[in-house]
């Protein structure tokens, strides 16, 4: 860290990286001969890539406060939006975004966002904080909007393209098979500068070669989201139904 000197000025820099991720594959029954069921198959260690859209929504979080235009009270909503007609906003603009949303019966919920027209904020779906399906709030639900990084659903594809910093999504994101983009489980010990992300996908269907994974800020391919993190896999997972994909992302924050 360099020292301050009053003479200059002194440039604090947060720092997301390095980050690694490792993937097993549990073997499980209907295997061929050369894995047996239970088997343990460890693919290694992969480098982790935050592109160029989660830079953006890092700043945001880090920087930008939430948004309060006029009452923030809401015109209509559904399972997957929240529209305000009142609102004039730039398209886009709060897309990897958190909304929250309560209308003084239902528990607050939020929504990841997924995009946004001049009126209309796309969600994943509502949800309480603990994750779980919250209820659709009342039509004029009071609203607010929050700059938030929480990649915490993980996207798998069988596409074989590099990863990149200009990447916003997964070519051909998988959405069946039990390897459907779906929440981790984080793990963190306080006061040290890493943490982890962890998936377990109980696979269901066959896939040969899966060859790079995302982390998502909402948690389906509809809503999209944003891809904060991409990495190409050390070797491509192939897998069959009944088979286990654990990932752990491990994620670093060093100033």
């Amino acid at each position: 860290m360099t020292p301050y000197d009053p003479g200059r000025a002194a440039l604090d820099i947060l720092r997301f990286g390095p980050n690694m991720v490792h993937v097993e594959i549990i073997h499980g029954i209907g295997r061929p001969n050369d894995w047996l069921p239970g088997v343990v198959e460890d693919l290694g260690w992969s480098p982790n890539l935050l592109t160029n859209t989660g830079r953006d929504l890092v700043f945001d979080a880090l920087v930008r406060a939430g948004i309060n235009n006029g009452a923030n009270v809401a015109t209509g909503t559904s399972a997957t939006s929240l529209s305000d007609t009142g609102e004039a906003w730039t398209v886009d603009l709060y897309k990897g975004w958190t909304v929250i949303a309560e209308e003084g019966v239902n528990t607050p919920v939020y929504g990841n966002i997924g995009s946004n027209s001049a009126t209309v904020l796309t969600i994943d779906a509502w949800k309480n904080a603990d994750d779980s399906a919250g209820t659709t709030p009342g039509a004029t639900a009071n609203y607010a909007l929050y700059p938030t990084v929480r990649p915490h659903f993980m996207g798998l594809t069988e596409n074989a393209a590099a990863a990149a910093a200009t990447d916003t999504l997964l070519t051909g994101e998988i959405t069946t098979g039990g390897c459907a983009r779906a929440l981790t489980t984080p793990a963190h010990t306080a006061g040290t500068s890493t943490g982890t992300q962890i998936k377990s996908f109980s696979v269901t269907a066959t896939f040969p070669a899966i060859h790079k994974i995302g982390l998502f800020t909402a948690s389906n391919t509809t809503a999209a989201g944003i891809m904060v993190y991409e990495t190409v896999l050390n070797a491509d997972a192939n897998v069959i139904s009944g088979d286990t994909l654990q990932v752990t992302w491990t994620l670093t924050v060093s100033g």
